[in-house]
This record gives C-alpha cells, structure tokens and sequence, in this order.
C-alpha cells in the first residue's frame, strides 16, 4: 500500500471545531463560514481541485501545511466501519506514514490527538485494541474510494487547499459549482452527517458577499457602504454559531455568502477601498443590518424585533425613490389563511376575512387580526409578514402594505434632511434634491409648494444631529394648519388612518422589500448617485456612528 500523504509537519484532526468566544473591538483577521447553502448535514461532501489537494491545519488563524494527498479530488464522510487499533502511537503525520507499508492491506492512519497517531486496520487478525465507538469518527477517501485518512479528532479539523489554473492563489472547490478562497474544512453537522466549513480571510470574505448582497453594477460609493455595513455585520455577529463550528453562515441568517464564483471586480475595489473599515456606536462594533427597500421609510428595530438600538431608528428615506423600487401585489385565499393561523397553533374555525388594526408611522402594519368564525387571532410587529410564510408564496416582502394600491400621492414625501456629516453647531440647513444639497440659513426658510427649485408637497421634515423636527414646529408653510398629525417619528405611534378590514379572499399591496431596519440598498443606491460618499451613507442610516 502506497503512502496518501506527503508529510511535512503537524496536527491535525476533523470534526467539530471548539471555538474561544472572543468579542472583537475591530473586525478580525479571518472568519469561518458554514457552507449550509452548499452542504449542510450531509452524508458526503466532495472537495475539489486541479491539483494534488494540500492537507493541514490552523493554529488560531495561521495556517499549518502538513503536505498533499495524492488525490485532486476527495469524498469525506462519516466512518461507520468497526477499527482495530495496532498499540504503536506516532508523534507525527510523517513517521505514522512512513510505517504504514509494513501493516496489512486494510491499513490506514488515524489521527487520535495532538501529538498522537496510530495505524487502524478493519482487519483484527493481527491488531490489538478495538477502537471504541466514536460516533464523530471522519473518513477521508480518494474519488475512486480509496481511504486516504480517518480521524478521531473533535477538536482541529483537518482543512484541505487546492488550486486552479484560472486564479493565481489558492482555491478549493466544494460540490459541483462552488469554488471558494482559503480552506475547505469539515466538522460535524448539526443534526446529522457533516457541514463544510471555509476558513478565510476577512477581506477576501467580504469579496464573496457583497456582489451578492447588492449588485457590482451600481455606484462605486454604494458598494463601499455596503463593504462597511458587511464587515461591521460579521464582525458584531461573529460568534453567532459557534456551536456550530463556525461564526457565520453563507445564507441570509447571515450574509449571502458564494466565494470565488460571485466576485466581481468592482465590489473588489469597493472591499479595497474600505479595508479593515467598520461602523462603531459608542466604542463597540454596530450591528449594521440591512434590506434591500425600506419602501421610503426605514423602520425601527425596537417594533420589528423587540430590541431598542439607538442607531436603528425610523426615518424617512428619500433618496430610494419611484424608479428604485416597485410596487408589489399578493392575493391571498381564505384557505391559505387557514393554513396560516393553524400553523401558529391557533383555531378560529373558518375565516372570513382579515383586519388592518393601525399602521405604524413608517407605515407599517403595527397589527393584523384574523377573522373566524369561532374567534379572533391578532399578530403584531414583524410577525404581521412572517405570519404568512404558510401561504403558499410565504412570507410577504414587507409590512408595508394596504388593502388598496399604492399611488403617487400616497408615497413618502421626500423630507429635508442634512449631509449626516454636518457639524452639530451648525445654524445651516442642507436640503437635498435630485441635483445634490443646498446650504441655507435656517431662520426664516420658507419652501413654496410651486417653486421650480423643487416641488414639495405637504410636510417637511428637517433633521439635525439629535432630532426630527416638522414644518409645522418650524412654522413653515400650508403644513403647519396640519395640526392633528403625529410628528414624533416613533415607531410605536399607530397613524390616526381607521382600522380597515376586507372579507373574503384578501389582495394586499405593498411597498419595500426586507424588514426596513437600517440601510435601505435603493436608497443607499439613489444617495451615492446623488453625491453623497459611503461615510455619508452610513451615517445617514446609522445615527451617531462612526467609521474606524
């Protein structure tokens, strides 16, 4: 039997990945992403590359080269078969493979520990010790079945690097479609089978996430906000799955994450440009989240999740215009509203129909109460969306929605609102249009409604460094008769708009996409086309961080 290793030195060992928990005041070095969107409790996961795979291991964040596997191609799974263990212990990889020739045909190496390793044989006619049953045992075979490897270990995975002829560092290859930078690991699922891991660098992550979380098309500043509010998410959430073996995952529980094969040299550049740059409030990394529309006014975390965040409050957002984001419509049968409401372990016997308690300042949905026969069922927050993921289209795209369309007249009217960077002692005010922002005194601004500088309609808004305050305080124009509006901007205030109920099957029709809170891309999208850079951008939705 030939060697399947060239060694050069180390430990190594596959399984799950006990992890320190380590809070960061900067975004770390390097991360490990569960590949779930690729293999997730699998029975096999198949690690590719166009030459000889390098096998190793990490010490904290250095990498440990311990040789090649004379294989490009391998399948690691878990070892059911009985072992027996000849009583000879290796203190390294090379040695144990340097006597696997003189051992039966059925003899492979095992990894028990650091510093430890032995030969196993499913052979017992010569062997001396049974090994115990370990249900996180791992074998590692070549493409023709062959095992390569087995390994007790449950603490330092084994990670595997290969390379291709198309990039000029190394690249492993996971499945069928994935190729990813870094190493490929391998710990134990979370369920059941196996879960690959890809230990990375921060940076080189980040080149994987954000083409996929906005696209590398749009504005060079808007992907630089979106580079930072990356970074600073997985850096704030870096120790979310741990228990796991990893810190994040490669789907939207975290960060869509799709390695080598998404990147795209603009986002690169934006990635580059912002290195090592995440959003602080207060001294500690900012949990900078983020949806794709906020439908023109980001909501406030406090009514979606439950969690006040003093940097995640609703505001209008004015720069995520018409042409941004489209109107979106859902019919939804009385059946499929059964469905839903069994599904929250409610019974309210047939259901008639379905009522708008109050909407939210942002215009959210603040509740929504299930009409039966046999009772009531009232969901609040963000549950008025997911309620609906047992309908058969799932969840809707937003809680801003109404039982009648959307028209011109009823979006958010585009507020005033002040560069973020403006200096707090200013007197000035920025009002911003499609052509950029202009500076005027404060005392004694009056806007017409008909002016051919820009047309503004009911309401201003004018926002400074510590508040929101309305036309109507400030005495300005035909809004100021308006006095029976609601003018705090707190997320909790429900509009004086009367509760409206329909019956039957329901048509909902909507505004915005994701849960609002935070950075709206659109919006992010229409500010930097406007001119405003990516510490503007963050700023504005962020209030009262910094970048670091």
């Amino acid at each position: 039997m030939s060697n399947k290793l060239h060694c050069i030195k180390g430990i190594v060992g596959i399984g799950v990945l006990v992890l320190p928990t380590v809070i960061y005041a900067k975004s770390p070095d390097s991360i490990r992403i569960g590949l779930e969107s690729v293999y997730k409790d699998a029975y096999t996961i198949q690690i590719k590359s166009e030459s000889p795979l390098a096998v190793g291991y990490f010490d904290e964040e250095r990498w440990i080269q311990e040789g090649y596997l004379e294989s490009e191609e391998i399948n690691v799974t878990l070892a059911n078969q009985t072992y027996y263990s000849y009583d000879e212990v290796y203190s390294d990889l090379e040695e144990a493979y340097a006597v696997l020739d003189a051992y039966d045909s059925e003899a492979v190496v095992a990894y028990v520990e650091p510093g430890e390793y032995k030969i196993y044989t499913t052979d017992d006619f010569e062997a001396q010790t049974k090994v115990h049953t370990n249900n996180n045992r791992i074998q590692i075979a070549d493409s023709y079945g062959e095992i390569l490897l087995i390994s007790e270990n449950n603490n330092s995975p084994l990670g595997f690097r290969g390379s291709y002829n198309t990039y000029d560092f190394p690249a492993t290859g996971v499945g069928n479609s994935r190729i990813y930078r870094g190493v490929i690991e391998v710990v134990k699922g979370q369920y059941k089978g196996l879960t690959a891991v890809n230990q990375v660098d921060m940076e080189d992550y980040l080149y994987g996430v954000v083409p996929c979380e906005m696209s590398a098309s749009w504005h060079g500043e808007a992907l630089k906000a979106q580079a930072v509010a990356a970074r600073s998410m997985a850096t704030f959430q870096y120790n979310r799955f741990l228990s796991r073996g990893y810190n994040l995952v490669d789907t939207t529980t975290s960060q869509v994450y799709r390695g080598i094969t998404a990147e795209d040299s603009r986002s690169n550049a934006a990635v580059d440009a912002t290195s090592g740059e995440i959003a602080t409030y207060n001294g500690k990394v900012a949990e900078t989240v983020y949806s794709a529309s906020s439908g023109g006014y980001t909501a406030d975390s406090q009514y979606v999740w439950g969690n006040a965040v003093p940097y995640l409050k609703a505001k209008p957002d004015p720069y995520e215009s018409a042409a941004n984001h489209v109107p979106w419509t859902r019919t939804i049968t009385t059946k499929e509203l059964e469905k839903c409401v069994a599904n929250q372990g409610q019974n309210i016997g047939t259901v008639k129909g379905v009522r708008i308690e109050g909407y939210t300042t942002s215009g959210r949905v603040k509740a929504l109460t299930i009409l039966g026969t046999n009772g009531e069922y009232t969901v609040k927050n963000e549950a008025t969306r997911t309620f609906f993921s047992g309908s058969n289209e799932g969840s809707l795209k937003s809680r801003m929605y109404k039982f009648t369309p959307y028209d011109e007249g009823n979006q958010v009217t585009p507020p005033v609102i002040p560069k973020p960077s403006q200096p707090e002692s200013s007197n000035k005010v920025n009002i911003l249009t499609s052509d950029g922002a202009v500076t005027l005194d404060l005392e004694g601004l009056w806007i017409e409604s008909d002016a051919t500088f820009s047309k503004v309609e009911g309401e201003v808004y004018i926002q400074d460094q510590d508040s929101v305050t309305s036309s109507i305080e400030l005495g300005i124009g035909d809004a100021a008769d308006n006095t029976d509006r609601d003018l705090d901007f707190k997320e909790d205030a429900i509009t004086s708009e009367d509760a409206t109920t329909v019956y039957g099957d329901i048509t909902l029709y909507g505004m915005g996409y994701g849960h609002g809170v935070g950075m709206s891309q659109y919006g992010a999208k229409g500010m930097a086309e406007a001119g405003f850079d990516y510490e503007d951008i963050i700023m504005y939705y962020y209030d009262g961080v910094i970048i670091e």
